[in-house]
């Protein structure tokens, strides 16, 4: 332990000082031109001491010293005689460090340089340009007058000591700059202008994606201005500026983003998709393809995570989607619970796809005709004055009495006879799905379940009728007809004018083409087919392209109307995970919990 007087008399060592260099000015003109401007290198805040120096801005003033900044990432480049010499710079582990470059082409035209100096990187300027004008004097064969130019301090030379890059290197602090290296600036000079991280932001990678291919609105325009920066000009009032006129839109829409959740952020991709999709239909109509088209169906399936290729299944479900949301935005805004609706449907839909697969069947077979709940019509969507009063067997849709009459004037959908929903004889709004084999009467499922099973007689095991209006009375009497050796005469060959000679002939109403070939239609209303696998579209299906169907197994069959039958007979909730009655869904552990 130290006595008194001991810190007195100890010599302590002083921190040495660090010295501010003087840049030297040359009297000569300025041949400097600026690549990229680079960035200031920070510290708490702060420019570090080794990244600052001090230089005469006027010759003529030699005691009016000016503060100045060594940016990283800088480079500029001089003409020597018919080359040029590049000086730049990068943010090293003691300060700022420098490299020299030049390259003297073969007077032959050869692939080979006459010439080549790169010089390492090294954080001594001084050293490293005595070091570049003795390569040079000795090898390169400047003329007397170019080596006379060299021969000055590199901090002015290439232009850092220089009021014009200072100032834009302060402007940098302040005012966003979109460096462009290239003809147009690239995708991660992009997330440089909004201070984003490629890999840590890559979920908003959409963001800078609309950030860079937005079109400049009147009367702005863009061009490649000094040091490589993209200078935004108002032809109105001559403004220049380094700031995009939607820059502060798309900043605050990506600090959004990282503070949503999942399903907000997914709300926030399929408003932007909706909103575009309205600005290029008012800017070209006729080119304009339908929302429900290819294009923004792999798009919609990006936002929500979806394959195609892998999971062709989801297209269906995905175009339900692009009509319900394009309802939604014209009627106001989408509402959060919807996309949770919306992704508990897609599990479900990989769920059931999983459960066909190992069936051997198709998914669109397990489907059933409502389910439980309101019925509502596939045209006029999910609006409350919209309900569906019938269900077209052969169309296989729900429709109103009005949209039904309007497809199906005239053409071969004139023949459809559809089957008209039963309303429920106790809340006389739901349509029936049950009828009971003790009143005869027809009930909802919920009305059913809930009121009119609890004043049957409890020792009659009564189970009720499931009312299918997936028959098709139609086609009921046509197959019977053939059992019975009468010919039936398809109503194409009378309606459709195509089935004449005079006409080509026309393309199959239903195509077995096999689950990766799915069906759209252009503005024309024209039918057309697209695989997402292969990206080709046909109008008309090729008879090469075309599956025959197998014979059916009838072991096989037996054995899925079996596990058909006791999936129909099973009283485990059917309910969507997120609400399944009396539990309580913990979505970071993906587990359910009791009440």
């Amino acid at each position: 332990i130290a006595g008194d007087g001991v810190e007195e008399d100890t010599a302590r060592a002083v921190e040495p000082e660090m010295k501010i260099s003087i840049v030297r000015v040359k009297a000569q003109p300025r041949k400097h031109k600026v690549i990229s401007y680079g960035y200031r290198k920070l510290v708490d805040g702060e420019v570090p001491e080794m990244y600052r120096f001090q230089y005469l801005p006027d010759p003529d003033l030699p005691e009016d010293l000016h503060p100045g900044v060594i940016p990283a990432g800088f480079s500029a480049c001089v003409p020597v005689d018919q080359d040029m010499v590049y000086f730049h710079t990068r943010e090293g582990d003691t300060g700022p460090e420098y490299q020299v470059v030049y390259t003297q082409p073969d007077p032959a035209g050869g692939d080979t340089p006459a010439h080549s100096m790169v010089l390492e990187w090294t954080n001594d300027v001084d050293a490293i340009w005595v070091e570049a004008l003795q390569q040079l004097e000795d090898n390169a064969g400047l003329s007397e007058e170019a080596l006379n130019f060299l021969d000055a301090d590199p901090l002015w030379l290439f232009g850092i000591a220089d009021p014009a890059t200072q100032r834009a290197l302060e402007k940098t602090a302040v005012v966003p700059m979109l460096r462009c290296m290239g003809q147009r600036p690239c995708l991660e000079e992009w997330f440089s202008y909004l201070n984003a991280d490629e890999q840590g932001d890559a979920p908003f990678r959409w963001v800078v994606e609309s950030f860079a291919e937005v079109e400049l609105p009147e009367p702005w325009t863009s061009f490649k201005g000094v040091g490589s920066v993209v200078c935004y000009l108002n032809n109105e009032t001559n403004e220049t500026t380094w700031k995009h006129p939607f820059y502060d839109y798309f900043a605050q829409l990506l600090n959004h983003c990282r503070r949503s959740t999942n399903e907000e952020h997914i709300k926030l991709r399929i408003n932007r998709v909706l909103w575009s999709y309205e600005a290029e239909s008012q800017t070209d109509v006729q080119s304009q393809m339908p929302l429900v088209s290819p294009k923004y169906v792999k798009v919609l399936a990006e936002i929500l995570d979806c394959e195609l290729v892998t999971e062709p299944f989801m297209v269906r479900t995905l175009k339900t989607f692009l009509k319900a949301f394009s309802q939604m935005y014209h009627d106001g805004e989408l509402d959060t619970q919807e996309v949770i609706y919306c992704l508990d449907i897609v599990k479900n839909e990989r769920a059931k796809a999983s459960v066909a697969k190992q069936l051997g069947i198709d998914p669109a077979d397990l489907d059933e005709v409502g389910g439980q709940g309101q019925m509502y019509c596939v045209e006029c969507l999910h609006t409350e004055a919209n309900v569906a009063h019938l269900y077209c067997p052969e169309c296989g849709d729900s429709l109103c009495l009005n949209c039904f009459e309007k497809l199906h004037a005239k053409g071969h959908r004139a023949t459809h006879e559809p089957n008209h929903f039963i309303l429920c004889v106790m809340c006389k709004v739901m349509p029936a799905k049950l009828q009971c084999t003790y009143t005869r009467g027809k009930y909802c499922s919920d009305c059913y379940h809930r009121k009119h099973a609890k004043t049957l007689p409890k020792f009659l095991d009564l189970k009720p009728l499931k009312i299918d209006y997936k028959r098709s009375a139609k086609l009921e009497r046509e197959e019977k007809a053939r059992k019975e050796g009468k010919q039936v005469e398809s109503p194409l060959t009378i309606i459709d004018p195509e089935a004449k000679e005079t006409f080509s002939k026309p393309a199959p109403l239903e195509t077995t083409l096999g689950e990766k070939w799915h069906a759209f239609y252009d503005l024309r209303g024209v039918k057309y087919y697209y695989n997402f696998e292969t990206q080709e579209s046909m109008r008309r299906p090729q008879d090469d392209l075309v599956i025959q169907e197998e014979p059916e197994d009838t072991a096989a069959g037996a054995q899925r109307k079996e596990i058909l039958m006791k999936l129909a007979l099973s009283k485990e909730p059917r309910l969507m995970p997120q609400w399944a009655e009396g539990k309580e869904h913990d979505r970071s552990k993906g587990v359910m919990d009791d009440f």
